[in-house]
C-alpha cells in the first residue's frame, strides 16, 4: 500500500503559475483621504471590531477613533503590511464566504486614512453602525473543565489541547461556532475539532498522561487520528449554505489553543469557552484530508537544514471517501508548522486543468482557520486533490537564532505538510 501511496506523489508539481505570487500595485493613493466618520470608520468596524472589541480575541480595542489614533502607527504598519486582519488566503485564487481580508480600495483607503492625520470628517455623514451577530443563535456552550496558566519555553508560544465533553445526546450537526477567549490577551488563536467515539480513548491517555491540564499540542491536529476539523481563528459564525458537521453519541470535542505570552510580564489562568450553534438536520459537511500517508514514517519528508525553500507535493483521488460519485467541494483548511513558508491546494481535472482551491503566498503558522468558498464547487469522480508545500530552513528562519538542523514530519521543532477539503456528495438526478 505504501508503494501506492509514495507513487501518487511522483512526477512534477502542478505547473499552473502562483497567482499570488504574481507583482502587485501599491495602494492608489490619489484619491481624497478618508475621514473616520466616511469610509474609513465604516473599514474599521467591519474588518476590525470583531476582533478588536469587547468579548473579542485580540489583545485591545479598536471601536471608537480614540482607540485607533492612540496605536495609529502600530496600526498603520499592519494593514500596510498586510499583517492585519488576520485573513492568509489570496483573493486572486478563489473567493470565499466571509473574507475578512480587506479588498485593494479598503486597503488603500486605511493606508490614506492612517497616513495623512486621520481626518475626522463630518460626523453628520457618519453611516449607522451595522450589527454585527456571530451566530444567529447559541444552542450550545462548552468551556475547558479548569483553568490553565500558559507556559511557553522561553521565546517560545504555548500550543495547548483540552479535551472537552460534548453535552448533546444522539446525532446532531454542529452548524456554527463562535469562540469566547478567557483571557483574550494571551489566547492567539483557536481551532476547533470533533474526536469521534474510536477515537476518545486514545486522546483521553494522551491528556491522563500529562501532569498539567490538557496535553501538549505542539504538532497541532496532524498526529491525531478520527477527528473532524470544525473552524478556527479568533472570530466565528453561522456556516455557509446550510452545512454542518456531524457529531454522534459518544463523540468528544479537542480544543486546540495558541497561546502567545510576548510581552505579557503576569500570565492570567485562562479558560476558554466555545458557543455553538446546533440542528438535527444539516447538508452534512465531510473531509478529505491530503497528505501522503508515507510522510508518517521515518524521514520520508525530510527536510535539510540550510534549505531555503524544500517542497514537497501530494494528489490523490478520494474515490473511498466520495463513494466514486460526484462531490461538491466546501472549503479548505490548510496545516503546516512554524516553517511553512507558502502552501497552494487545487481540484486537478482529468483535462489537464485545474482549479485553484487556496494560495496562501505567506504562511504564518498560527493563523490556521477553514476557508468557506463563496461558491461551492463541483467535483468530478476522476478529479484530484492536490496540495503543495514549500519550506524555508534557512539560518536565517530559526527560532532564537539557532542553527538549521535536518526535520521532517511530526510536531516538536519539525514540520507537517496537509490539508482538509470540505465536501458533500452531490444529489443523484431523480429518475
Amino acid at each position: 500500500m505504501w508503494v501506492v501511496m509514495l507513487a501518487a506523489c511522483m512526477g512534477s508539481p502542478d505547473p499552473t503559475p502562483w497567482c499570488s505570487l504574481e507583482a502587485k500595485p501599491g495602494p492608489d493613493l490619489s484619491t481624497p483621504t478618508p475621514t473616520w466618520y466616511g469610509e474609513a470608520g465604516r473599514i474599521v468596524e467591519r474588518k476590525c471590531s470583531g476582533c478588536h472589541g469587547p468579548g473579542g480575541s485580540a489583545p485591545f480595542d479598536l471601536v471608537d477613533y480614540d482607540d485607533v489614533a492612540i496605536r495609529r502607527e502600530v496600526v498603520r504598519r499592519a494593514v500596510e503590511t498586510r499583517a492585519m486582519p488576520p485573513w492568509q488566503a489570496d483573493r486572486c485564487c478563489n473567493h470565499y464566504f466571509d473574507d475578512r481580508s480587506l479588498d485593494d480600495r479598503e486597503h488603500a483607503a486605511l493606508v490614506r486614512f492612517l497616513s495623512e492625520g486621520m481626518p475626522l470628517g463630518d460626523p453628520a455623514t457618519q453611516q449607522p453602525a451595522q450589527t454585527q451577530t456571530p451566530l444567529s443563535r447559541v444552542d450550545v456552550t462548552v468551556t475547558m473543565p479548569e483553568e490553565y496558566v500558559a507556559n511557553p519555553p522561553a521565546g517560545t508560544d504555548d500550543n495547548r489541547c483540552f479535551l472537552l465533553d460534548w453535552p448533546m445526546d444522539g446525532t446532531t450537526f454542529i452548524t456554527g461556532m463562535y469562540i469566547r477567549p478567557g483571557i483574550r490577551r494571551q489566547v492567539h488563536h483557536v481551532i476547533m475539532a470533533a474526536v469521534k467515539p474510536e477515537a476518545v480513548d486514545e486522546i483521553t491517555k494522551l491528556e491522563n498522561a500529562d501532569p498539567l491540564a490538557g496535553f501538549d499540542c505542539n504538532g497541532g491536529f496532524g498526529n491525531l487520528r478520527d477527528i473532524v476539523v470544525l473552524g478556527g481563528s479568533v472570530q466565528g459564525g453561522d456556516f455557509p449554505r446550510g452545512l454542518g458537521t456531524q457529531v454522534v453519541k459518544g463523540s468528544k470535542l479537542v480544543l486546540n489553543i495558541h497561546y502567545s505570552t510576548l510581552g505579557i510580564t503576569t500570565v492570567l489562568p485562562d479558560r476558554t469557552s466555545v458557543q455553538f450553534k446546533v440542528d438535527s438536520t444539516a447538508r452534512d459537511a465531510q473531509s478529505a484530508p491530503i497528505a501522503n500517508p508515507a510522510w508518517l514514517i521515518a524521514d520520508t519528508m525530510k527536510v535539510a537544514a540550510g534549505d531555503p525553500d524544500a517542497v514537497y507535493f501530494y494528489k490523490y483521488k478520494p474515490v473511498l471517501l466520495t463513494g466514486g460519485k460526484k462531490a461538491l467541494l466546501q472549503g479548505v483548511t490548510p496545516h503546516m508548522h512554524t516553517f511553512g513558508s507558502r502552501i497552494k491546494v487545487a481540484a486537478l481535472h482529468k483535462d489537464g486543468t485545474s482549479t485553484c482551491l487556496l494560495e496562501i503566498p505567506k504562511w504564518r503558522f498560527g493563523w490556521e482557520q477553514p476557508f468557506w468558498f463563496a461558491d461551492e464547487i463541483p467535483f468530478a469522480p476522476d478529479d484530484e486533490l492536490y496540495v503543495e508545500c514549500h519550506f524555508d530552513n534557512s539560518a536565517a528562519n530559526q527560532p532564537l537564532g539557532q542553527q538549521p538542523k535536518d526535520f521532517a514530519w511530526g510536531g516538536n521543532g519539525q514540520d507537517m505538510c496537509a490539508a482538509f477539503v470540505s465536501f458533500v456528495k452531490a444529489e443523484e438526478p431523480k429518475q
